[in-house]
């Protein structure tokens, strides 16, 4: 789940009786119909913090971090989709909005946004493409992608409209960077009620010109029911769940105040493509074996996915940069390999969108500073035409170092590679892990 952040000490915006700033986008509906994206969006720069209230089954009841009682569980968030709702007992709820992707897109998640709700912004509807739990693959949450978006909410709606949609959903999962599973789901988003003047009953604070939105994740299920309240420019003010068994034990959330902040630039972007082009590094985290792996074990023998020179092979040596403590070795004449360059590169063309932008980024640790040790795109050779290759070079020796580089694939490129190269002097070995590929545009 996103992490909470530290708090200001600024004085806090407290919600008040008068209704709340208006989207930028705001245009004003025809009697009796609501502009849906002024109460769902926040504007930008714009964060809300609510607090958590558990089940009262759960271990932990109802929690508040500000009095300091206690912290929540070590748990995940929903398992299935269920946008803004996040375990945390003070959490933050803010959408990062800009153009990603050659979409204008609304991603909900928290300042960080290192995991958010993405949705789509068009002319007249907001669409709902799926949820984005991190890049992390440490315990990490599934993340899960619609093959078509869900329309979350058509830009003018009235009190009993609705949105009701079948989806295919495929469940990701971040540890493999690969598909875990898919389902068909039945969506549902309604518009309840719309109040004048609305008091939460816990938090006391009084607004005005409150929707309230029902969300079903597998509709008809009555324990999938999830009810939002929406302040006009200040989006979720309060959540509530009906699902006791959830993993995280949130019950409700409801919001305490606002504050101003300075979104990044960039949020994190995932390690699949969000609109199902599929351009994730199979096995880029050297987990998926072709036999039980041995140490010193040729990659094209052990690794399903890799294949690579003679002085290419698996080995558990150095730090754990992937889920397991397995990784590829180039072994240099000091190492028990010879003085030749050595490579791995993956075994099966990599599907891209001819004319966009990735970013190839991975661990390398250099052992030999007379040694080049980098990450490519093999050469700028792809399906259905060349391209400018690019290159993320090690910088340092004896440490793991994250690097990354972009390049624009061919008008007519359909699928490339990537692969891991030490060349210069051949000296010292070279390890690399966790190659990912992303699509930036």
């Amino acid at each position: 789940m996103p992490r909470k952040k530290a708090r200001s000490t600024r004085p806090r915006r407290q919600p008040a009786v008068s209704r709340g700033p208006r989207s930028a986008s705001a245009v004003a509906p025809t009697a009796g119909r609501y502009d849906t994206l002024a109460y769902w969006l926040m504007p930008s720069g714009l964060i809300g913090l609510l607090t958590t209230v558990f089940w009262s089954g759960s271990a932990w009841g109802r929690v508040r971090t500000r009095k300091g009682r206690g912290a929540p569980p070590n748990t995940q968030a929903f398992p299935i989709l269920a946008p803004g709702k996040l375990g945390l007992a003070l959490a933050e709820h803010a959408f990062w909005r800009g153009r990603l992707w050659n979409r204008t897109v609304a991603l909900q998640g928290d300042s960080s946004f290192t995991k958010f709700d993405l949705f789509e912004v068009s002319a007249d509807a907001l669409l709902y493409w799926g949820t984005f739990r991190g890049n992390g693959y440490y315990g990490s949450e599934e993340c899960h992608s619609f093959a078509e978006p869900f329309v979350w909410l058509d830009r003018f709606m009235s009190v009993g409209d609705f949105k009701q949609q079948r989806v295919a959903d495929t469940v990701l999962d971040p540890r493999h960077r690969s598909v875990a599973n898919m389902d068909q789901l039945t969506l549902r988003v309604e518009i309840v009620a719309h109040y004048e003047s609305w008091k939460d009953p816990d938090s006391g604070t009084s607004y005005t010109d409150v929707l309230e939105v029902h969300y079903w994740g597998r509709y008809p299920e009555p324990a999938s029911r999830e009810v939002y309240h929406l302040g006009n420019g200040l989006g979720t003010i309060r959540f509530e769940t009906f699902n006791a068994q959830e993993p995280s034990g949130v019950r409700l959330q409801y919001a305490e105040g606002f504050e101003h902040f300075t979104p990044p630039d960039l949020p994190s972007l995932p390690w699949y493509d969000p609109f199902k082009s599929a351009t994730h590094v199979r096995n880029g985290f050297c987990e998926d074996f072709l036999a039980a792996p041995v140490q010193g074990g040729a990659v094209a023998g052990y690794l399903r996915g890799w294949s690579g020179s003679k002085d290419a092979v698996i080995t558990t040596d150095g730090g754990d940069q992937g889920m397991s403590p397995w990784k590829m070795a180039l072994r240099g004449s000091n190492g028990g390999g010879d003085a030749e360059a050595d490579f791995v590169v993956v075994s099966d063309w990599i599907a891209v969108t001819p004319g966009r932008r990735y970013r190839l980024s991975g661990s390398l640790w250099r052992v030999s500073p007379e040694d080049n040790v980098y990450l490519d795109f093999n050469d700028g050779v792809g399906q259905g035409g060349r391209f400018e290759d690019a290159q993320a070079l090690a910088a340092h020796t004896q440490v793991w170092e994250r690097v990354s580089a972009e390049a624009t694939v061919g008008p007519t490129t359909t699928a490339i590679k990537v692969r891991c190269v030490r060349d210069g002097a051949n000296r010292g070995n070279a390890y690399c892990d966790g190659i990912t590929l992303q699509r930036l545009d």
